[in-house]
């Protein structure tokens, strides 16, 4: 299976998994997903100050991911579910979302990605210039390890 179609699956199958999950238990929780090991490693209730930083990362979005495979070997998955569902109008996208993946790459510290879905499920993969710190804070997680 080539590398693009199996990071597709495994960021849909991470959303799915913990989308029918939070629905399930009725609680929505950020997740940070350890991609080497394709495992869950931190849980955080989701609440307004991730969310704040979901639109720091939108403002820091630089254009449009343009890799074939936009996964690193080394890196987390970052799945925030927004509190509140807000509005994405950029030049890229339009758009109602719900919740984001972060995806931090360990091997490139200038290759961080964000990931917003559109009303079809269908996911946009856009580079950042995004601060991880206060992020990484609120998780009480060390990204960089």
């Amino acid at each position: 299976m080539r590398k693009p179609t199996l990071f597709i699956l495994m960021v849909l199958f991470f959303t799915v998994m913990t989308s029918n999950y939070t629905q399930a238990v009725g609680q929505q929780d950020v997740k940070v997903l350890n991609i080497e090991t394709n495992t869950v490693i931190r849980e955080a209730d989701s609440s307004n100050v991730f969310d704040r930083e979901v639109r720091e990362a939108i403002k820091s979005i630089k254009r449009v991911t343009v890799q074939a495979s936009p996964l690193p070997k080394k890196g987390y998955l970052i799945k925030i579910p927004l509190t509140a569902t807000i509005k994405v109008k950029n030049r890229w996208f339009d758009d109602y979302i719900s919740e984001v993946i972060f995806v931090y790459n360990l091997e490139d510290k200038n290759q961080h990605r964000l990931i917003l879905y559109n009303d079809d499920n269908t996911p946009s993969f856009f580079d950042l210039e995004y601060n991880f710190d206060q992020l990484s804070r609120e998780l009480n997680f060390k990204l960089n390890e």
